[in-house]
């Protein structure tokens, strides 16, 4: 007898938990951020008995164009929520929202199926839409979910391993963006990577706050040292590593158009970032240092050279115009003197120029500009015997000075017989000047295009696009260009919806090329994103790169086909 009093007790109770859990609850609206590969995304979020929960057709739209979309599909005559992984979200819509402070909540009483798979998972219903919290449904989409108590934000990664690591790390987002890769003229770099022995440095520019931060890792991107060193003018230009000693170039605006005032100075450290010497750039017909352009440094094979390849606004002229070229400036690094002219029209004159790249083939540096107007194409400049031969990589269609010229230039290195430039480009093969656009169109999309000309005869000039986003709605990014040291050379660029200007990118996409720009082998694609500013280095069989994001440093990579 009392064995049944007690089996009743405890049928009884379990009846009521039953019951109780049966029972609808209040859900409170959550005011985190939410970042979906750090993309800042809107999403209705409701805290239940001290977790967050998501409606789950947002989750699906937003993470759309990712390696983690998902759709979903109501399925009534099974009572059943149905989802399909590795497609986008197909909703039109992502649900009705409450704005509502306050809600009531109901535990779902719908089954969850995964790819035909039931997944057992707690789930609130209100207001007719489903809510699930983040880290269970990270754990059969799959996705990475972190909290920023820092910054109250829920920051949801989904490339996570596969050539993808976070680590320690901190500094202004720059990831590879369709705006970043299509405006009219670049910025300074504020990314570098390179490696010094056995560590993987990085070098990120923190103009905000004058400070440029140095840190170090190991061969598993665990952080191993950090220095700061201070801004010794205002305006960051660039940072390059040499092979003994490290170089930073900063600067300073004149109004005044004063011959005598510092404009440039670039620093010089050793390899442990202790300060050595510097060089003072003055009278040089500069207003603005690095304006509209992204300088680039480079030192001859034995040191004893540097160039600073760089853009500045000049002082007025009779016309009223502060007009914008480049600025190259040949630096003695045993004495930290300038050993060439910096007047208003140097030999290598390009204007406007809106990029820059420098590099030296044996004791000669040879240059590279994108320009829109003297000339307006993207020109190279080799030096020899104490002058400079021109030649024209790719001309460009449109009126003199348009600053809108399709076209955004990425890497330049040199290869046994050959020049090597990458850029993205529109196909504007059949555009004359008068039909060319004054500014991009709305689904404008660019291939990629590798720009190659003989180093014995630099007018032998040759272009292969390697793509053909034509009718494609897609659109490829600023590319980079990584010599492999074997005779090949890797060329990486992004993949957007053309005209969706904060879009999650499509893939990264990367390909080994021959000297001649000729694919070697296939276009490979992974779940990966580039930096907009950081030039990827060939560290062993990989070529690396890294990102700042919001819980931390990304570091990326890729293994290097046909080895």
């Amino acid at each position: 007898m009392k064995r049944a009093i007690s089996l009743l007790i405890i049928f009884a109770a379990a009846f009521f938990s039953l019951q109780a859990q049966a029972e609808p609850l209040r859900a409170s609206r959550t005011a985190s951020d939410v970042y979906i590969n750090d993309i800042d995304v809107w999403l209705s979020a409701y805290n239940i008995n001290d977790n967050n929960y998501f409606k789950l057709r947002e989750l699906a739209a937003a993470l759309s164009g990712t390696s983690a979309a998902f759709d979903v599909r109501w399925n009534e005559a099974e009572n059943r929520i149905e989802l399909t992984t590795g497609i986008d979200y197909s909703g039109t819509d992502a649900g009705n929202s409450s704005n509502s402070v306050r809600e009531t909540a109901y535990p779902t009483d719908s089954a969850l199926v995964v790819d035909g798979r039931t997944v057992e998972i707690t789930a609130y219903n209100i207001n007719d839409n489903n809510y699930y919290k983040l880290r269970d449904l990270g754990e059969v989409i799959p996705f990475d979910v972190y909290w920023s108590e820092e910054k109250n934000s829920v920051c949801v990664y989904t490339e996570l391993g596969n050539g993808m690591t976070l680590t320690s790390g901190s500094g202004e987002m720059r990831h590879m963006s369709l705006n970043s890769s299509t405006r009219n003229w670049q910025t300074p770099t504020k990314s570098y990577i390179f490696r010094d022995g056995d560590s993987l440095c990085v070098v990120d520019a923190d103009t905000e706050n004058n400070v440029i931060n140095i840190d170090t890792y190991d061969s598993d991107y665990n952080l191993t040292g950090t220095r700061t060193v201070n801004m010794e003018l205002p305006v960051f230009g660039a940072f390059y590593a040499g092979e003994n000693y490290n170089y930073i170039a900063l600067g300073q605006e004149n109004p005044e158009e004063d011959d005598s005032k510092e404009v440039i100075r670039i620093i010089k450290y050793d390899k442990d970032f202790n300060r050595l010497a510097s060089v003072s750039v003055n009278d040089c017909y500069t207003v603005i240092p690095f304006d509209a352009g992204c300088p680039k440094m480079c030192e001859s094979e034995n040191g004893e050279e540097l160039v600073l390849h760089t853009s500045r606004e000049r002082y007025l002229t009779e016309d009223g115009l502060n007009h914008q070229s480049q600025l190259t400036v040949i630096i003695d690094t045993d004495s930290m003197t300038v050993k060439n002219s910096l007047g208003q029209f140097q030999p290598n004159h390009v204007s406007h120029s809106f990029n820059q790249f420098v590099l030296y083939d044996g004791d000669s540096h040879v240059l590279l500009d994108h320009g829109d107007a003297y000339p307006r194409g993207v020109v190279l400049n080799k030096y020899s015997g104490g002058s400079y031969s021109e030649s024209i990589l790719l001309d460009i269609p449109g009126n003199t000075g348009n600053n809108y010229t399709g076209v955004s230039v990425g890497g330049f290195a040199v290869s046994e017989n050959n020049y090597i430039a990458a850029a993205n480009a529109l196909g504007f093969e059949s555009l004359g000047d008068s039909s060319f656009p004054t500014m991009p169109s709305t689904d404008e999309t660019r291939d990629i295009v590798i720009l190659t000309c003989e180093r014995g005869d630099i007018n032998n000039t040759s272009s292969i696009r390697l793509t053909d986003y034509s009718n494609s709605g897609l659109c490829a990014s600023l590319p980079y260009l990584v010599d492999l040291e074997n005779g090949y050379f890797m060329v990486l660029w992004q993949e957007f919806n053309a005209g969706v200007s904060f879009s999650h990118s499509k893939a990264l996409k990367y390909a080994v090329i021959d000297e001649n720009g000729a694919l070697a082998d296939k276009i490979y694609s992974a779940p990966l994103r580039l930096s907009m500013d950081c030039q990827p280095i060939l560290d062993g069989d990989k070529v690396v790169w890294y990102t700042n994001s919001v819980m931390g440093r990304l570091f990326s990579s890729v293994n290097i086909p046909l080895q």
